[in-house]
């Protein structure tokens, strides 16, 4: 029984978080529309982002910085 009552409690902590961040995240997205004040082009912003995306995946799958 006493399982059950950490289980229900830990998903509400997590339920709570959740929609904590998501409000956060609502609020910063909302000042931050038309803020654009950026100078580099689009398409080298889109091949650094992908650029990262790949490091991280390299990293985390072990092929990137193993030793």
């Amino acid at each position: 029984m006493m399982r059950l009552i950490l289980v229900a409690a830990f998903v509400a902590v997590m339920a709570i978080t959740l929609i904590w961040a998501m409000g956060t995240i609502q609020a910063v997205a909302q000042s931050a529309v038309g803020k654009d004040n950026t100078t580099m082009p689009v398409k080298f912003r889109r091949i650094t982002y992908i650029l990262l995306v790949l490091l991280m995946l390299g990293v985390a799958s072990g092929l990137l910085g193993a030793a």
